[in-house]
């Protein structure tokens, strides 16, 4: 017990002494933290984050965005930092955090209202101190998505290059850090760890302008220490790569907010190719979707010189289809390759699916240049970062597709009558009144007829009411068929339908009525595989204004004549 209370206490010092290196503490906020943040929040779709860092007696915040604040510190018995930090795992979220014990007493939460969850990542220096966290916070609460966590860990780290680039800004001359406030901590230790304390301090001291040392305790039974130093060419690096990814987030960040703003297929598949351009430099590839009615892949863009792949394929040729993940083909021969690859000089190549839940939707497909540029790495076009960075690109835009064949589905719900595929009642009511305000502004001619199903009951009864549906489709097609294309056809309700005609005079009006009620008698339906008689139907005609100035008026009136041709016998035109 009394080996593991000091090696708790060695690994505060170490978070303390790392954390008052970057000399951060009580400084005025700055943009880039805020952007960082910002971006987090984004990324989260959540509307707070907060960047903070966890002193020894207070959480400290240096960026929030999403809420105003009067006070930057918040106590550390109910600081969300200072829990997140001490948990093993890097990741942490508490729902309903008012309910919480300690939370609870959280006075930034608190002042939240409905607050309904926060969650958050720690912020790791180079010697895996954590010395703050990244934060975000909801009104409902939410699950991050895997994509949402590991952008939020890039984040995290980019808000490390960001102190690491303050720190190397900063005065080099003298010790970076504050000695009388660690010397403070390292006092309040006991006894017995005096000696290591001291090593520590010692260590500390000896840092310098082009070097980082940290720190760790090599074991507990001789207390001993070991100092690694990390040059200035390995923390470039690092910066660099983080930066790199940074750039990459940002721009998939943009492509998400483009793919869910798109009202269109092309819109998306434009989307998809600039991106995948941009990401993945000096490559070649495809964009394929799914044709269901012919159960094929095909290509709908392309680019770059020579893709090799086939332009329309069945689902079973492509590995990456049949396992439902990123395939990665390379010049191996060993590799399993994928059928729709065209012959030749082995390449390397990745195929992403495109899905939604576990419907197929189509793929992206990308191959390595055939004219390779000294800045691409065609060794790893299957590295774990590119199949991520490929992988999410493919997440994005399995669900933009989905979203938008779904809004698609339901604006024709609100549109089409499901039966007859003709156009709703609520549709021809408001294209009518369109219509209307059209023809009365060029005063233009506007005729209207309202046909109605001659003994519709009897029908149903005779041959059943699927059969009755099966002859509601029937001339829901025939309609479509013989209407002229400004025409406007509609289903107004059970049996009865309306065509408004724009431009057309009473005398043609009837003329095209009564060619249709001819027509529909020819009319054959087939029901389980045999041939039903046709029926006959009843018209009310009537043309604006002469018969009405307003749809409702209008509508009247050919239902008063529609009632009077069914009245004198059916199978006849009325006009009002």
């Amino acid at each position: 017990m009394q080996n593991r209370d000091m090696d708790i206490k060695g690994k505060e010092i170490e978070r303390e002494r790392a954390l008052l290196n970057f000399r951060i503490l009580d400084t005025e906020p700055e943009e880039a933290f805020d952007e960082l943040a910002r971006l987090a929040a984004f990324v989260c779709k959540t509307p707070i984050a907060l960047i903070t860092f966890i002193d020894k007696e207070r959480e400290w915040i240096k960026s929030a965005v999403g809420i105003d604040i009067d006070k930057r510190e918040i106590p550390l018995q109910s600081s969300f930092g200072a829990r997140l930090i001490r948990d093993p795992e890097e990741f942490l979220a508490v729902f309903n955090p008012t309910s919480d014990d300690i939370l609870g007493m959280n006075p930034l939460i608190r002042s939240i209202k409905d607050i309904g969850f926060c969650a958050g990542v720690p912020l790791t220096d180079l010697s895996e101190s954590k010395i703050g966290s990244l934060t975000v916070l909801g009104y409902k609460p939410k699950d991050l998505s895997f994509e949402q966590l590991s952008l939020l860990k890039t984040i995290a780290k980019q808000v490390m290059v960001q102190l690491e680039q303050r720190k190397d800004r900063a005065d080099h001359t003298g010790p970076v850090l504050d000695f009388k406030k660690l010397d403070d901590i390292s006092k309040s230790q006991d006894t017995q760890d005096h000696n290591y304390n001291k090593v520590l301090l010692s260590a500390s001291q000896d840092m310098t302008t082009d070097t980082v040392r940290t720190v760790t305790k090599k074991d507990s039974e001789n207390k001993g220490i070991q100092i690694t130093s990390l040059g200035e060419k390995e923390i470039s690096d690092w910066v660099y790569k983080l930066e790199a990814q940074s750039k990459q987030l940002i721009l998939l960040c943009e492509m998400d907010e483009l793919l869910q703003a798109a009202n269109s297929d092309q819109d998306i598949y434009t989307i998809i190719k600039n991106y995948v351009q941009i990401l993945f430099p000096n490559t070649t590839g495809a964009l394929y979707v799914l044709n269901d009615a012919l159960n094929l892949i095909q290509d709908v863009v392309t680019w770059g010189h020579n893709v090799r792949s086939e332009h329309s394929f069945t689902p079973e040729m492509c590995w990456g289809l049949r396992l439902g993940r990123i395939h990665t083909g390379t010049s191996s021969s060993k590799e399993l390759h994928c059928q729709h690859i065209v012959a030749g000089n082995p390449f390397n190549y990745l195929c992403a699916p495109l899905s939604a839940g576990s419907k197929v939707l189509g793929l992206i497909y990308i191959q390595d240049s055939e004219e390779p540029s000294y800045d691409f790495d065609y060794e790893r076009l299957g590295s774990s970062d590119k199949q991520y960075i490929l992988s999410t690109i493919a997440k994005h835009s399995g669900l933009a597709l989905a979203n938008l064949k779904h809004r698609e589905h339901l604006g024709a719900q609100a549109v089409y009558d499901s039966l007859t595929g003709l156009f709703n009642r609520r549709y021809m009511e408001e294209t009518l009144k369109r219509e209307l305000s059209r023809v009365t502004r060029k005063k233009n001619l506007l005729g209207l007829i309202m046909a109605d199903i001659d003994h519709f009951k009897r029908f149903n009864d005779s041959y059943g009411h699927a059969a009755g549906d099966a002859l509601l489709r029937s001339l829901g097609s025939f309609f479509k068929e013989h209407v002229r294309r400004e025409d406007i056809a509609c289903r107004y309700g059970g049996e009865e339908f309306v065509l408004i005609m724009p431009e057309s005079s009473l005398e043609n009006t009837r003329m095209r009525a009564e060619q249709i009620r001819e027509e529909i008698k020819q009319l054959r339906v087939w029901h389980r595989g045999s041939l039903i008689n046709s029926v006959n139907v009843s018209m009310g005609v009537v043309v604006f204004s002469e018969h009405g100035n307003s749809a409702e008026t209008l509508l009247e009136s050919a239902d008063k004549a529609l009632y009077r041709a069914k009245r004198q016998g059916r199978d006849r035109i009325e006009i009002a």
